[in-house]
């Protein structure tokens, strides 16, 4: 297990395991924390070892959002309007900056990544949860576009994804109110995928990622890259990204496994080649 001043990283068999570790924050999420990460899914994208992501997060919460000292403007990294602290090119151009970076990188990994969530899921918190291919969350889950609760206008691609993943009236009144939805109407309006006793979102989570893990992983990772591609693109389009991701997967040892074993009548083994 790597463990970092606000974040641990361990992998499970080929699962690699994300863990928020700022409990006494709620896990909220800073500028450098943030940062870190980035960097670690970046690492993850290349390390083929890893096959499946669990984004999780430590003691009472999964995130409750940017951590309030800095959307206070009172830290040493500057925000607009609200501190004087000089901005870097960087921020003046992407205000929200590897915030909304993390958001990007969750679904820019290339990999299945599941959240286990239990307890408050707030703001950039809720994005980083959406961003992930499932969710599986325990009864104390809170969920809500908070941001409009401080003042600020959604960000980090929350209004991006909560209309693909609830309803659009749903959407509008989350980022309109700010209102907390507790973990049965999350269920309801499908923001959450299984909805687990206290303390289970995480087993429940890592099981699903393991039997993920055992699976043709490169038919799986080009499978969600163009589930994704599909948001923004054409029946047309897709038939032929289809057509590109059958050729490529075809000539993976996975493939071949698959058809044998469909053949002989027997589970495959696949390898991830």
């Amino acid at each position: 297990m790597r463990a970092d001043t606000h974040y641990l990283f361990e992998v499970d068999d080929e699962v690699g395991v994300i863990t928020l570790n700022r409990p006494d924050r709620l896990n909220a999420v800073t500028w450098d924390l943030a940062q870190d990460l980035v960097e670690l899914l970046r690492d993850l994208r290349r390390r083929d070892e890893i096959r499946v992501i669990v984004l999780t997060g430590a003691g009472r919460g999964f995130c409750s959002g940017g951590d309030a000292e800095w959307l206070g403007g009172e830290s040493e990294r500057g925000i607009p309007g609200l501190s004087e602290v000089p901005l870097e090119r960087y921020q003046r151009k992407t205000p929200a900056g590897p915030l909304a970076e993390l958001t990007r990188m969750i679904v820019e990994v290339d990999k299945p990544v599941i959240a286990a969530i239990a307890g408050p899921v707030m703001g950039a918190g809720l994005s980083f949860a959406l961003a992930c291919d499932r969710r599986i969350a325990d009864d104390t889950t809170r969920m809500s576009a908070a941001m409009v609760r401080l003042g600020f206008a959604p960000d980090c691609g929350i209004t991006y994804f909560l209309p693909r993943v609830t309803s659009l009236s749903t959407a509008l009144m989350m980022v309109e109110t700010g209102r907390i939805l507790e973990a049965d109407e999350c269920l309801r309006h499908g923001l959450v995928d299984e909805l687990v006793p206290s303390g289970e979102a995480l087993p429940a989570a890592m099981a699903y990622a393991k039997q993920l893990a055992t699976g043709p992983s490169v038919a799986v990772d080009l499978a969600r890259r163009f589930i994704h591609k599909s948001l923004t693109s054409t029946l047309d389009e897709m038939l032929d990204y289809e057509a590109v991701a059958a050729t490529m997967s075809a000539h993976t040892a996975d493939a071949r496994e698959g058809t044998r074993a469909l053949l002989e009548k027997r589970k495959p083994a696949f390898r991830g080649r």
